[in-house]
């Protein structure tokens, strides 16, 4: 079903009475959000929630299937609830945040809330983001609920939607509509199905009941080639390969291209929520870095959303959860997201090992991981990702490694496959058999155990997988898990040249800068650190002129030449850089003799 359209109309919010329901009547939770003013960075909703007279408790989203962080309850205001026209007080609960506590008083059978929505530009853009062309909407951002306790069911809930756009604009959502009105759904369907609108707004069906949809800044950054639509088309194709299953009707890419607003991506069962650059899909740099973003996210439609950890499987979304699978909800999405970007030919066979090299290099030079194990960084995701300004992320071991590290592990897990079996079985037959578990299914959650995991694992290969794994995840020490790379054929070196737009200054120096020059991160006895530098510090000159990632990466190589440190000028005092090693960039190379596991990984399949 075709589920694009332009504006949807409706009464005025102010004016919206519970005498105004429609058919559904008070069986289910009415939602009307107004994006009219989101150029001022504002959402409106009214709900019409059927009640009994007494006590009640209604509750904000908290734990957001996904985004493994609190929901945005700090950003929902100007909250009013009334009944029969009389306004009807309310108390947020001392202990919990998340909840609301009223009393409705008697002969009132349905109740009006009136909330605002303050869409974010730093730093988060949980819940949604707006310009004056274009906005995302997550539904729970707005969403108040009845809640009874920890057995309420989300699924149980009824929600009749809809939502009044800017003139002009168009939308697009994975929920189901007929004639342009959306169907009612469970609360838990609403909060999976996020909705993208704007100005300018374009649609390609790239396969069979797979669209991609994308608004944006400009009409130019919507300009994505035949040739690009090709490679999501073969994305499609060799993630049903893959999988051998699907767990969806139709999947909707959901793109928010624009430098206005801030980024972030989250997935779902039937679309994925992806807000990038302007540039995103236009620029040829961009796909090379991060090409691997879209089928990331498309995975997560079987790896994460389909395929749960059954700590992160809750009836409601007040319940905390147990972060602790993350290394396969997205260290494993990680994987088969990297190399379904190859199979599919959105990056080339170099461009995926370059961005391998990376991933290798990157966790090799990770102080953390003396004593933080990998598992811990994903069990304490939660606080991870509310870290403040990042400082020593390095030594933090701050929100990601659980992506990249674990990614890691399951090439390891890939590879020992292969050597197990003499190439006949690989990963693959396990993603088959664990992720088409039941075939082709609607969108639905199928729980898992880490015992589970490794009987399918056992299924495809009989190994000591539990000891494997139980390896990997609490391994301490400076080394990562390369055994994948190494066993697929190839080894980390460090070359003075890369194909990758990368600066390399944490192989080099010892650390990484941001943007306008500010030290970000640092890696303990480095030149670096020996330099007296500290994140947080800014970089104004080096060797006298305005600092620029390009001048610094020139000084290392001119250094090469010279006994001569590299002159800094930071926050207005002297600094120097006693390095004279040159650039450093990670690089595989092949192992001589050794077969190329890694090669066959990344083949297309054709059946």
């Amino acid at each position: 079903m075709h589920r694009s359209r332009a504006g949807l109309s409706c009464p005025d919010l102010h004016s919206w009475k519970v005498d105004m329901f429609d058919p559904v009547g008070l069986a289910a939770i009415t939602m009307m959000v107004d994006l009219r003013d989101a150029p001022h960075k504002l959402y409106h909703a009214v709900e019409l929630i059927p009640v009994a007279p007494g006590p009640l408790t209604l509750a904000y989203p908290q734990w957001l299937p996904s985004e493994h962080a609190p929901g945005p309850v700090e950003n929902h205001v100007g909250l009013t609830i009334s009944g029969d026209g009389q306004a009807i007080p309310w108390t947020r609960d001392p202990y919990d945040a998340y909840l609301y506590h009223l009393t409705v008083p008697q002969g009132v059978s349905a109740i009006r809330i009136q909330s605002d929505f303050i869409t974010t530009d730093s730093g988060s853009a949980r819940g949604g983001v707006a310009s004056a062309d274009l906005a995302a909407l997550s539904w729970n951002s707005m969403l108040l609920y009845p809640y009874t306790g920890p057995q309420t069911q989300a699924g149980a809930i009824m929600v009749k939607p809809g939502v009044t756009l800017p003139a002009g604009w168009r939308y697009a959502t994975s929920l189901p509509q007929e004639d342009g009105v959306f169907k009612p759904v469970s609360l838990e369907q609403l909060v999976d199905s996020p909705l993208i609108a704007g100005r300018n707004f374009r649609e390609v069906e790239v396969a069979p009941h797979h669209y991609l949809d994308m608004v944006a800044d400009t009409p130019e950054d919507l300009a994505v080639s035949d040739a690009q639509i090709g490679q999501l088309r073969q994305l499609v194709g060799q993630s049903g390969y893959l999988f051998r299953s699907r767990h969806y009707g139709d999947f909707r890419f959901l793109m928010t291209l624009s430098d206005k607003v801030s980024g972030l991506a989250v997935d779902h069962h039937e679309s994925l929520d992806s807000r990038r650059p302007a540039k995103f899909m236009v620029d040829a740099d961009m796909r090379a870095l991060y090409g691997n973003f879209l089928p990331h996210d498309f995975v997560h439609s079987w790896n994460g959303k389909y395929r749960r950890p059954a700590g992160l499987t809750a009836p409601n979304f007040q319940q905390a959860v147990d972060t602790s699978g993350l290394w396969v909800y997205e260290g494993l999405t990680d994987y088969l997201g990297g190399v379904l970007t190859a199979r599919a030919g959105i990056w080339t066979r170099e461009q995926y090992l370059a961005s391998l090299a990376e991933t290798a290099a990157r966790y090799s030079h990770r102080p953390g991981r003396a004593w933080r194990d990998l598992q811990d960084t994903a069990t304490m995701a939660m606080t991870l990702w509310q870290k403040g300004d990042g400082a020593y992320g390095s030594l933090r071991r701050d929100g990601f490694d659980f992506y990249g590290e674990g990614a890691l592990v399951w090439l390891d897990v890939d590879v020992t496959i292969r050597q197990l079996t003499a190439g006949h079985k690989s990963l693959d037959d396990f993603v088959a058999l664990f992720h088409g578990a039941g075939g082709d299914t609607s969108a639905k959650v199928l729980p898992y155990s880490f015992d589970d995991l490794v009987a399918a694992l056992n299924t495809v290969a009989p190994h000591d997988w539990r000891g494997f794994l139980q390896t990997r995840l609490h391994a301490l020490g400076p080394d990562a898990p390369l055994g994948g790379v190494t066993g697929g054929g190839y080894r980390l070196v460090y070359r003075p040249t890369s194909a990758r737009k990368a600066s390399g200054l944490l192989y080099s120096l010892g650390m990484e800068v941001g943007q306008g020059g500010v030290v970000a991160d640092l890696l303990p006895d480095s030149a670096a650190w020996r330099a007296g530098l500290a994140p947080g510090m800014k970089i104004d000159q080096v060797n006298g002129v305005a600092y620029t990632t390009a001048a610094l990466r020139q000084a290392i190589r001119d250094a090469q030449r010279t006994t001569t440190p590299v002159a800094l000028t930071v926050a207005g005092a002297a600094m120097t850089l006693d390095y004279h090693d040159g650039e450093r960039f990670p690089v595989l190379e092949r192992i001589p003799g050794s077969p190329d596991l890694l090669g066959d990984i990344l083949k297309p399949r054709n059946q």
